[in-house]
């Protein structure tokens, strides 16, 4: 995506053949991403040009401006004075295209979620009654999911929440998020405090002996890709409200 938008502000030649294919082949031959044309119309303010919505196949979606007849297109800027109706277009373009991948990604994210056993979560029960429930994507390593764990309090306040882990850092990751799970199957399901406890105590950089470097955490590699496959998740932490 970066690639993309690094281009766009950039004048491109184009073969001759329709907009839609110039467009394609340009993207894969400077960025070697593929895309698709998720929407296109002309501008009233410009009838040369057009307002074309791409979207790669990991479902991104970026707006240009592209030439009617295929020789250029440019990213969007304020020196481009469009019309109010053309302004409006695109608003409702993109909220429309934006809303619909939210759409089908909540449905793959649900299919995901739902393919899981429950010994894959570590639940955290909120302090309250019918809260919703949040599925938290984390890794042991992650500055960021260390973070989000300092805040786990004031969460459950709001949610329950359920953590998978899909680390993506080194080895010692994984082994964390699998001594997690096997320290956490032997306290009592209601003993939140206790799971918490024992998720500070990797959430740190520490240094495993030997006998936990042997841990087998194939548990934690196979769920691992099962959620990176999907390529909705594409970081950690990620956060999925059932």
């Amino acid at each position: 995506m970066k690639k993309i938008i690094a281009i766009l502000a950039c004048s491109l030649t184009f073969v001759n053949a329709g907009l839609e294919d110039n467009f394609k082949k340009s993207i894969k031959n400077i960025a070697d991403v593929e895309v698709e044309v998720e929407f296109k119309k002309e501008l009233v303010s410009f009838p040369s040009m057009f307002f074309v919505i791409g979207k790669t196949q990991g479902g991104d979606i970026f707006p240009v401006i592209v030439s009617k007849d295929g020789e250029y297109f440019i990213g969007l800027s304020n020196v481009l004075k469009l019309s109010n109706v053309d302004t409006q277009m695109m608003r409702d373009a993109l909220e429309k295209a934006q809303k619909e991948k939210e759409q089908k990604d909540s449905k793959v994210l649900s299919q995901l979620f739902d393919g899981f056993l429950e010994s894959d979560f570590v639940y955290l029960k909120g302090d309250g009654k019918n809260l919703p429930t949040k599925i938290v994507v984390t890794d042991p390593d992650c500055p960021y999911c260390r973070e989000h764990l300092k805040n786990v309090d004031a969460e459950l306040k709001e949610a329950n929440l359920k953590l998978i882990f899909a680390p993506i850092h080194q080895k010692e990751a994984f082994i964390k998020a699998q001594l997690i799970m096997n320290e956490v199957a032997k306290l009592d399901a209601g003993d939140t405090k206790g799971k918490i406890k024992v998720l500070e105590k990797y959430y740190r950089d520490i240094t495993l002996d030997a006998g936990q470097l042997k841990t087998d955490y194939s548990q934690i590699t196979k769920n691992t890709d099962k959620i990176f496959q999907t390529g909705v998740i594409k970081g950690v932490p990620f956060i999925f409200e059932e």
